[in-house]
């Protein structure tokens, strides 16, 4: 398992491209190596070295096949070297950032961001616990006649945090269609344990989820004095979505909050961020991309 944070420790595990494909092997059969086609349990070297071809199909079979690696078109070491960047820099760095430093197209990081995004979704295995702040919030560019949680083409989000001793513990945020208590359900299903003590504020929304969250408590914000660190959060999200990205469409929105919350989720355990990050890649199935925003 590689250990590192630093850049220098990056690219001494990581030098070639063959040093990728050896690390993706161990990844892909650390459990033993049966035949995606027909599951038979030996084989012997492929076409390339990190091949493996059946014995009893002779089904040729890549590393990268069936992962979010699979038929990539750039040289493996130049997609480490992303998922490295995005998930390792505090802030994460842009589709043009990567562009401009590994000497490939926008369009090409871009794309394969998106599946390292696509990766970083929470497992929604380990709900918030204890003291739980949730509020919601929009992101886009100021309306005309259309403040706060007025409709719009400002994309509406629900957050939750946990606060702990020493401040906040983990976080989630989620797109949803409206302020309601339809949108805030499922958000609350999947990432808040129902015994916690949950706080937003007077917010209508919020009233009907009391039957599943007896602990549901509801206080007036006065202006985010009363949710100080949970606001902190928020402007913290929107700046990094400001400074780093500059603009992003609806469609792509829930992406770039998965991926601020994977960094934010693991701050604690940087050292096997990336390892975590490369295994999930591993495990997940292929993603197709063809469109032609970001």
């Amino acid at each position: 398992m590689f250990k590192g944070i630093s850049i220098f420790e990056f690219t001494q595990k990581f030098a070639t491209d063959e040093d990728c494909y050896k690390y993706l092997e161990e990844l892909k059969w650390k459990n033993g190596y049966s035949c995606t086609k027909c599951g038979h349990s030996h084989y012997v070297k492929g076409k390339k070295e990190s091949n493996r071809r059946c014995q009893n199909c002779q089904f040729d079979e890549s590393v990268t096949s069936g992962t979010l690696f699979h038929k990539i078109k750039f040289p493996l070491l130049k997609a480490f070297h992303i998922c490295y960047r995005v998930c390792m820099k505090k802030k994460g760095m842009s589709s043009s950032e990567l562009s401009r430093e590994l000497a490939l197209r926008q369009k090409t990081c871009w794309l394969f961001k998106r599946k390292v995004q696509e990766a970083m979704k929470s497992s929604e295995q380990q709900p918030l616990t204890g003291k739980v702040d949730v509020d919601e919030f929009v992101i886009g560019q100021a309306e005309a006649g259309r403040p706060g949680r007025s409709d719009g083409e400002k994309r509406k989000v629900v957050i939750a945090v946990e606060q702990v001793k020493d401040g906040i513990g983990r976080a989630y945020a989620r797109v949803i269609e409206d302020f309601s208590a339809n949108s805030f359900k499922p958000f609350f299903e999947k990432h808040i344990d129902p015994k916690s003590k949950v706080r937003t504020d007077k917010w209508r929304g919020y009233l009907p989820l009391v039957n599943t969250y007896p602990l549901l408590e509801q206080e007036l914000s006065e202006n985010g004095s009363n949710f100080d660190e949970l606001h902190v959060m928020i402007m913290n999200l929107k700046g990094w979505m400001r400074g780093i990205h500059h603009h992003c469409s609806g469609k792509h929105l829930q992406s770039y909050l998965d991926e601020f919350f994977y960094r934010f989720n693991r701050r604690s355990f940087p050292k096997t961020m990336l390892h975590k990050l490369l295994a999930r890649m591993v495990s997940h199935k292929p993603l197709f991309l063809y469109v032609k925003e970001n």
